[in-house]
């Protein structure tokens, strides 16, 4: 037998090529476990946790959310139902803020124009909405019958007009004074000044949105340098018939709209999130989920089933990164012998 080989039956092996495969082969293992723990850092960040506050923040630029983390959702046109229309806002970002009694939303987006008159005609006001279930995911075309939706709804006339909020455009004269019907009969859109720039509303499909006898939102919209930044805020618990229920265990889905009036967006005419977020009210996590395009049909995004790929193989890939023993042995043995091949010529 030679120094330099062992003879394992009719198999000869060089010891120095295999000493030097060996040290390749551990080389190898070592690149393939720390690729391992980089593959499911980075894929395993999406989920967003609801920040724990002392203090549920009112203000758009409150010091809380400063830590507190973002999803950025991608908006696109309403095009489920008549009116279409919409789409001037391509994405907004959100947040999530809770303490033991109060949970907290904040919505960013870009829009140049402030618009916060509406007392001529085509003249609409800049806002925004959230719409939440708790429990199971509704339909995005705003619920539908035996899936009710709540909606949060803030409208920049209602707190930055200089005129009537209310509308001035809808008067009418009269001999003595001009008469607002609109205010006469109570209409939740109508008011001559608001306190807490928010209706809560519910729906169970297109043609439904019912104001809410409680309101138990608030919200509070300000100028960014390029935008608007609006902050929802509610207690967990509300009494409404509809109301969205901040309970653990009770999985919340969200998703989002936005109003642009400088483009004559109002009603259905929106930019609209086709996809839902979902709030864990138990372990407090804020990510993407499945939505619902309206027909009853499931989508994962609107990106026409791109989303549902990029998911699918996200989860492929965690999957084998978190379960990767017989892959590190495959290649570990792969490794030393293409190593001792080439040495051994």
């Amino acid at each position: 037998m030679s120094s330099q080989s062992i003879e394992i039956g009719s198999v000869s092996i060089d010891r120095n090529a295999a000493r030097g495969a060996t040290k390749l082969a551990v080389i190898v293992l070592c690149l393939m476990m720390v690729l391992q723990v980089a593959v499911v850092a980075v894929l395993t960040v999406g989920p967003q946790p609801l920040r724990s506050v002392d203090k549920v923040p009112a203000e758009p630029d409150a010091a809380a959310w400063d830590d507190a983390p973002t999803e950025t959702v991608s908006l696109d046109p309403q095009q489920m139902a008549l009116p279409y229309g919409g789409g001037s806002v391509d994405e907004v970002t959100v947040q999530a803020v809770t303490n033991d009694t109060h949970v907290a939303f904040r919505m960013e987006w870009e829009d140049p124009t402030a618009d916060t008159e509406i007392n001529e005609p085509k003249a609409y006001s800049d806002a925004a909405a959230i719409m939440l279930r708790s429990g199971s995911q509704p339909p995005v075309a705003m619920g539908a019958s035996g899936d009710p939706v709540n909606i949060w709804y803030w409208r920049s006339s209602w707190q930055h007009s200089e005129s009537d909020p209310g509308g001035d455009m809808y008067s009418y004269p009269h001999p003595d004074n001009e008469t607002k019907p609109g205010q006469a009969a109570g209409n939740p859109l109508s008011k001559s000044s608001y306190n807490r720039y928010a209706q809560n509303y519910y729906a169970t499909g297109y043609g439904s949105l019912t104001n809410a006898e409680t309101q138990p939102v608030a919200a509070n919209g300000e100028r960014t340098d390029d935008g608007w930044a609006v902050v929802f805020q509610r207690e967990h618990e509300a009494s409404g018939q509809y109301d969205a229920a901040f309970t653990d265990g009770e999985q919340m889905y969200l998703t989002y709209a936005i109003w642009d009036g400088d483009a004559d967006e109002v009603n259905g005419e929106k930019s609209l999130s086709y996809q839902f977020l979902t709030l864990d009210t138990d372990d407090g996590t804020l990510s993407a989920a499945d939505s619902d395009d309206g027909s009853g049909n499931e989508t994962d995004g609107t990106d026409g089933g791109a989303v549902a790929g990029v998911t699918d193989s996200a989860l492929w890939l965690v999957g084998a990164a978190t379960n990767w023993p017989a892959l590190l042995a495959i290649a570990t043995i792969a490794a030393w012998l293409v190593s001792y091949w080439r040495l051994r010529e």
